[in-house]
């Protein structure tokens, strides 16, 4: 996803806990503030895929859970033990951390913080000239 997008990580520990609920919840509600900021968002936890799907199902959320198991959290520095805090990692298509909100107690508050980093950000076709894109834009038509 990050060569095309900018990615909004939301890590957290425990699917079946009253926070990830709420967090969860309240990223579906700003999908499209997301969508308008071109910010692709991924959703990661150390749980089974049985209780990641379970919690898409139930919540109805518009964006992928995924599950930890390569180790991303440790990579973002991102605790996700029984005891760890959620995070939200903003990551650029340069592969760069854009923000980070580590641990992120509120996301709703986050959301507003991170939103400085993702204004501003261009398609990743915003410096083609012109001629290129109508080149590209004639292949797709024809």
């Amino acid at each position: 996803e990050v060569p095309r997008n900018v990615v909004l990580l939301y890590f957290f520990p425990e699917p079946a806990s009253e926070a990830a609920h709420r967090d969860n919840a309240a990223l579906a509600w700003a999908r499209h503030d997301l969508a308008a900021a071109r910010v692709r968002l991924l959703a990661i936890a150390p749980a089974k895929m049985p209780d990641l799907s379970a919690l898409q199902a139930e919540l109805d959320l518009p964006f992928p859970l995924l599950r930890d198991d390569r180790g991303l959290s440790d990579a973002y520095g991102v605790d996700l033990s029984e005891d760890g805090a959620p995070a939200l990692v903003l990551v650029g298509r340069d592969q760069k951390v854009l923000a980070i909100a580590n641990p992120a107690t509120d996301v709703e508050r986050h959301l507003g913080e991170l939103e400085k980093a993702m204004d501003g950000r261009s398609t990743p076709t915003a410096n083609y000239p012109k001629s290129v894109i109508n080149r590209l834009v004639d292949r797709w038509v024809n």
